[in-house]
């Protein structure tokens, strides 16, 4: 699917920075900020982003987004089972 997005023609002077980047700048962010809610396995949000996993990974930790998320129960239980070792 193709989306048309506009933006205002100062924005790439503004930011310093090329079309090509522009667009790659848009497409992480919105990819890190879908995943970061949710609504995106990081699977979805790496493919959105037009990057690997591994990429898209060191781009979580580079906004301090955590790549496993655990569930205060999920967590608890792999802790009883650390603990058990």
């Amino acid at each position: 699917m193709q989306m048309t997005l506009n933006i205002p023609d100062f924005t790439p002077f503004a930011l310093n920075i090329d079309i090509a980047e522009l667009q790659q700048t848009i497409k992480q962010s919105t990819a890190l900020m879908l995943y970061k809610k949710g609504k995106f396995s990081i699977e979805q949000a790496s493919a959105f982003a037009g990057m690997s996993l591994y990429d898209f990974m060191e781009a979580c930790a580079n906004n301090e987004i955590p790549v496993i998320q655990y569930q205060p129960e999920e967590l608890a239980s792999e802790m009883q089972m650390m603990s058990r070792l």
